[in-house]
């Protein structure tokens, strides 16, 4: 990593990447103007275009049902429903609940922009996260992200608190049972400031004066799964086999070549190879859910076979 746009968010890079990556949360006083508004967030919701996935309402300590806050339409004589309702948004939000708008780089141009600048500078696949909230409200319980996350606190204040990250390799993302452990930092964060959380650390907050709009980067890192995949492709790239031999010969000859192919080019790739394999493809195509699915059993084996 350079300075650069993570300049902006962070201060003196060369310190941040000794002290705090993966190492330390910290608070940093930005020089950054937030691409997005409560006024984008308002325009978007009534522009009837919006959505589920890229919005969800959380509480937690309830799930929400999408139906809640989506409604239906008929588009070519065919329903189609999860479009954000303007009204039943605000009404949530009211009562408590938190807006969350998933990848909105996906929609918003300026949040767009900002992402690909710190996802070249840092060579990473970056996301970005909106969050509102209103005071006193928790929308998420305590959790643990598959990311390093630097947040831009937009309005309003947040009381945050972060703990310890895993122990081991072996870890999942999301809700944690416990407390935890011993919290590392624990602070209002305020317009202007910037919050980085490590990768894994365990973190919550809730809304503090105000309604509270913070903008998430979330920093991806390849996993096993990554390399699995990646190894996959260099294994089976280009080759050709009958898809349906017509008889047992032809079914064992099939079986020859893939096991001779399968040698010869697990013999040439060096782990450095697998390693840059899997970070280009985890900046170009993210793996999706199906992808996980079915590269789960295939990395396991590999893993526990050594293979």
């Amino acid at each position: 990593m350079y300075a650069g746009e993570l300049s902006r968010w962070v201060g003196e890079v060369e310190k941040f990447n000794a002290v705090h990556w993966r190492r330390q949360p910290a608070v940093f006083d930005s020089v950054l103007e937030a691409p997005m508004t409560i006024e984008d967030v308002d325009a978007a919701l009534a522009s009837g275009l919006l959505r589920t996935p890229h919005l969800e309402m959380t509480r937690a300590d309830e799930q929400i049902d999408a139906a809640r806050y989506t409604s239906s339409r008929e588009v070519l004589d065919q329903q189609a429903t999860g479009y954000a309702d303007h009204e039943r948004v605000l009404a949530l939000l009211q009562g408590g609940a938190t807006l969350l708008l998933r990848n909105t780089e996906h929609w918003h141009r300026p949040t767009a922009a900002l992402v690909a600048r710190m996802s070249e500078e840092l060579d990473r696949r970056v996301e970005a996260f909106f969050f509102v909230t209103p005071p006193g409200a928790q929308g998420l319980a305590l959790h643990r992200d598959d990311a390093d996350v630097l947040l831009l606190q937009v309005a309003g204040s947040k009381h945050w608190t972060v703990k310890g990250g895993p122990d081991s390799g072996d870890w999942q993302s999301g809700t944690i049972a416990g407390d935890g452990g011993p919290a590392l930092l624990e602070t209002t964060v305020r317009p202007g400031q910037v919050l980085y959380i490590p990768r894994g650390y365990a973190h919550s907050a809730i809304g503090h004066q105000g309604l509270s709009l913070h903008l998430s980067l979330t920093i991806r890192e390849v996993g096993a799964r990554h390399l699995a995949h990646a190894l996959q492709r260099h294994l089976m790239s280009g080759l050709r086999l009958p898809v349906r031999p017509l008889d047992g010969e032809s079914l064992l000859a099939a079986a020859a070549t893939l096991i001779d192919t399968v040698r010869e080019r697990i013999a040439q790739v060096s782990p450095q190879d697998l390693l840059d394999s899997a970070w280009q493809a985890q900046r170009d195509q993210p793996l999706n859910d199906s992808d996980r699915a079915d590269i789960g059993g295939y990395a396991a084996g590999l893993l526990s076979t050594g293979g």
